[in-house]
């Protein structure tokens, strides 16, 4: 736990590891413990310095000067930069927070992105990237799972509150959709962040939440009527193929709009009738801002 390779550094960072081994030998960036085959070994201290560094560097630091800097005066660099706004040191601060469990860091943090960029921006631009990173951590073994729900569960009572503080205008469209995680699914905040987005743009939705059978959105659909479904896959909790999911959805659900995202559906595309898959966040963003899916029908 809390152990990383050289890969996991690179994927972390953004810093190709080729690029970190001369770091090391050249400037003493780091030192990192060297185990079975004289691997590289980071911890969880290492992994907060190297993306201080990598986040400098990207703001047109030399790694020269950075390197003739003590690990406070770092640290403290980077810290200035939240006051102008910027994405990565955010992402960089909510990762210190979780790694550490440190609730107050965390929502130190959250209170100053709000300040800055209100939820909407906040979550395109940091929590949705950081959610991504964090996540990678988990799959490696290199975060365990209470410190992803530490994290998770903090963000996800913030944007609940926030949904609820956000005045509800009047309806803009006659399109309803539904909102739901599959069976085995239990990442909420994805279909929390767009719960927010629709409510603000006036169009009507329900939420159902995690781990909800299909069927119970048939038996909702036959009674109240919806457009549309949405739904988010982080993780194959089947191991079917990505599109079975669709299928199936389709023969319960005949006639809705069926709109699927989220890194399982990342590369993939479909011809399934009357479905709309989305590859990223900037697709998410487009198709709810489309004049389509806003207008009235």
């Amino acid at each position: 736990m809390n152990n990383f390779n050289i890969r996991d550094i690179e994927n972390l960072s953004g810093i190709k590891a080729h690029t970190l081994r001369i770091w090391e030998q050249r400037y003493g960036i780091m030192s990192p413990e060297r185990k079975e085959g004289s691997h590289r070994r980071y911890n969880a201290e290492d992994l907060k310095q190297i993306l201080r560094i990598s986040f400098l560097y990207q703001q047109g630091y030399k790694i020269s000067k950075i390197a003739a800097m003590s690990p406070a005066e770092i640290k403290r660099l980077a810290l200035e930069f939240s006051n102008k706004s910027s994405h990565e040191v955010f992402i960089n601060q909510l990762m210190e927070a979780s790694i550490d469990f440190d609730e107050a860091a965390f929502n130190e943090v959250f209170a100053t992105l709000f300040t800055h960029m209100g939820l909407e921006k906040s979550m395109v631009h940091v929590i949705y990237p950081f959610l991504n990173y964090i996540g990678i951590l988990w799959m490696t073994g290199n975060v365990i799972p209470a410190q992803e729900h530490f994290a998770c569960t903090i963000i996800r009572n913030k944007i609940l509150v926030t949904i609820n503080d956000l005045p509800k205008p009047p309806l803009k469209t006659e399109k309803k959709i539904v909102l739901f995680c599959p069976p085995g699914e239990y990442h909420e905040i994805p279909l929390l962040l767009v719960q927010y987005m629709l409510k603000k743009r006036g169009v009507d939705n329900i939420l159902f939440g995690v781990n909800t059978s299909p069927l119970w959105i048939r038996d909702y659909v036959s009674q109240q009527g919806a457009s549309h479904i949405f739904f988010h896959l982080i993780t194959n909790f089947t191991d079917k193929q990505p599109l079975d999911f669709i299928r199936e959805i389709r023969e319960v659900l005949p006639d809705i709009h069926i709109v699927a995202s989220g890194p399982i559906y990342r590369d993939i595309t479909t011809d399934i009738s009357n479905t709309t898959i989305l590859h990223s966040m900037q697709e998410l963003l487009e198709f709810l801002n489309d004049d389509y899916f806003l207008s009235i029908t």
